[in-house]
């Protein structure tokens, strides 16, 4: 089945070179993230993403503890990892994905390839004859395998979202035709 959507089709996760350059306070992390994940938020009328969770991902040792309550680019590249993996993973799972990254790759380059990935699975699960699905265990390394399947379930529920509002709007339309 080959679902054509432009959003999805176009899907661009910022990049490491387009986080600020200068540290932020919670609050412009929030909103920051929030614009630029929009896409990965299933109930736009509940918070993405709070001061309490980021406390949450502090306290337990998933990101390291703000300096002087500033946030920097590798706090703002985690957190995104964290947004948009945290429908499929617990935590435990999601801060061993970083943990990995962080060892093998500069924090910025880890969070590229992860975001090359995401946007290379969602084209793929809507256009597959385009874009040829990738198989998990045939990547380079163990850490891109890793990568490539949580891209690849990412990119299943977005899809799998997608569908489902659709579907939904549709039937409303439907319904409100009778």
């Amino acid at each position: 089945m080959n679902i054509k959507n432009d959003e999805l089709m176009n899907l661009h996760l910022p990049r490491w070179e387009e986080f600020p350059t200068f540290e932020l306070y919670i609050d412009q992390v929030l909103a920051f993230i929030c614009d630029r994940l929009e896409i990965f938020n299933r109930t736009p009328d509940e918070p993405f993403i709070t001061q309490s969770m980021v406390n949450n991902y502090v306290k337990n040792g998933v990101l390291l503890p703000p300096i002087k309550k500033k946030y920097n680019r590798e706090h703002l590249a985690k957190l995104a990892v964290i947004c948009i993996a945290k429908r499929m993973l617990p935590l435990s799972y999601i801060s061993e994905a970083i943990t990995v990254m962080s060892r093998v790759y500069e924090i910025g380059e880890g969070y590229n390839a992860f975001c090359d990935e995401v946007e290379y699975e969602v084209k793929s699960a809507l256009s597959p004859e385009e874009y040829p699905p990738r198989a998990i265990f045939d990547a380079e390394s163990r850490n891109l395998a890793m990568f490539r399947s949580l891209a690849s379930a990412v990119a299943r529920v977005l899809v799998c979202d997608r569908i489902i509002e659709r579907r939904r709007r549709i039937s409303n339309i439907a319904l409100n035709n009778k």
